[in-house]
């Protein structure tokens, strides 16, 4: 993987620091990006989201089948009703941020984020059929605040920026509206701000997660035009750990060769301990069949799990899906309890880059398998049922990394050697002073 951090834009992060005072609330720190199939290295478009919330810990990979369209989708484990990540099985993905800026005095009743995005899974089959379902419920009204990004299997790629009755729709292969051939957002709008499509960083003061979002446009900025894998996403952007300037720390992914610190606090980085899941779809260029569509599934803080593949062919993985959480979510989610510090606002770092270095092996294995099998099914035409085995053996496989690794983290602690214990006065030397 590249190193992501050439000199010519620290300029650019000494900007960061005017972001500072922004302050965290419990829902509102997810991250997102629409990028354009244009500047993939394989014409194929990437739609990433890290979900992050204080109060739905525990997800999993539901299929959802009474629409029109079956789909595949994150939800809060248990509640299927609301997804907050998805893909169908003609190739429709849609993600969100929340934006509570579009909100307006006389707010709609309807949908929410989490319902109008099972809505859209069941109904729509290409950017367009979204834009259409926001004009419809524009009229009926909706009580969604949110960044909506979409990809369709025809080479579509937008985010929209949507109030109760109102949207505004940003085209990442416009070069006027992304002249880098993506739109990155986290919890604000341009619209509601007053903002060009992609601001500069003196125009983001006071505007909460101004510096993730300046964060995530530097780090694929970085990557190059032309040149955005899923690879880079799914390890450089769900992972990032940068100071308050926008620097990332030595040792972590896209930080300079070195010792991690002992500690690292997450309030403003990307990677949060409040990330409680992350995806990156991977879709398909125009005439590929669109259950080749990829939802690359994190579940659980993304440092501490693996990304396994998700495609739209009825079927999930075992270890992904769960009432109670899918299993390898709960894995990650023990694994980063283990390493939070005192305040629950960072992470200690012992042992990171042990863990880092066992559970990217295998997602490094995963993703190589996967592209090459992608590829091959795109030439020579696909079989749903070798789809749906390369599925299951790769949650399998990451499944049995996860529990190794949950195994060697609980040897690790238990080798650690125990505190002197506290010593006590004898009661004679206490009556004596001593």
């Amino acid at each position: 993987m590249k190193l992501l951090y050439p000199s010519r834009v620290f300029a650019v992060l000494g900007l960061l620091s005017l972001i500072s005072a922004m302050s965290a609330t419990d829902s509102l720190a997810c991250t997102t990006a629409v990028i354009s199939g244009k500047v993939t290295p394989d014409g194929r478009p990437l739609l990433w989201k890290n979900r992050d919330t204080r109060t739905s810990l525990h997800n999993e990979v539901a299929l959802i089948t009474k629409g029109k369209y079956q789909a595949v989708a994150v939800v809060s484990a248990g509640k299927r009703s609301s997804v907050w990540m998805g893909v169908n099985e003609v190739g429709f993905c849609i993600e969100n941020s929340l934006s509570k800026d579009l909100s307006t005095k006389d707010d709609s009743s309807g949908p929410g984020n989490g319902t109008f995005m099972r809505m859209a899974l069941e109904r729509c089959k290409t950017v367009d059929d979204f834009r259409r379902l926001l004009e419809e419920t524009n009229i009926s009204g909706r009580s969604t605040v949110a960044n909506f990004g979409v990809i369709d299997a025809h080479g579509g790629a937008a985010l929209f920026e949507t109030g109760p009755k109102t949207y505004k729709l940003f085209d990442a292969n416009d070069p006027v509206t992304a002249p880098n051939g993506y739109i990155v957002r986290s919890n604000f709008s341009t619209t509601a701000q007053k903002l060009k499509s992609n601001p500069p960083a003196e125009n983001l003061d006071g505007i909460y997660s101004g510096e993730r979002y300046l964060r995530a446009t530097c780090i694929l900025n970085e990557v190059g035009f032309d040149d955005i894998s899923v690879q880079d996403v799914v390890r450089n952007c769900c992972r990032d750990m940068s100071d308050d300037s926008g620097n990332p720390y030595p040792g972590s992914v896209n930080g300079p060769k070195g010792e991690l610190p002992e500690s690292i606090a997450t309030t403003n980085t990307i990677s949060r301990t409040t990330t409680v899941s992350a995806v990156v779809f991977h879709g398909v260029k125009p005439g590929e069949n669109p259950k080749l569509t990829t939802m690359w599934t994190m579940l659980g803080d993304p440092k501490f799990s693996i990304a396994v593949p998700v495609f739209p062919v009825g079927e999930v993985a075992d270890p992904l899906t769960d009432d109670r959480g899918g299993e390898i979510g709960e894995i990650a989610i023990t694994l980063r309890d283990w390493h939070k510090t005192s305040d629950g606002q960072g992470i200690d770092t012992d042992r990171m880059t042990e863990i880092w270095k066992d559970l990217w092996r295998t997602e490094d294995a995963l993703v190589t398998t996967v592209l090459e099998a992608k590829q091959r099914w795109s030439e020579k035409g696909i079989s749903v049922s070798e789809i749906r085995e390369l599925q299951r053996m790769a949650g399998q496989q990451a499944m049995d990394a996860m529990q190794q690794e949950l195994i060697e983290e609980k040897n690790a602690a238990l080798s650690l050697r125990a505190p002197e214990p506290p010593s006590f006065a004898t009661s004679l030397e206490a009556a004596a002073g001593k």
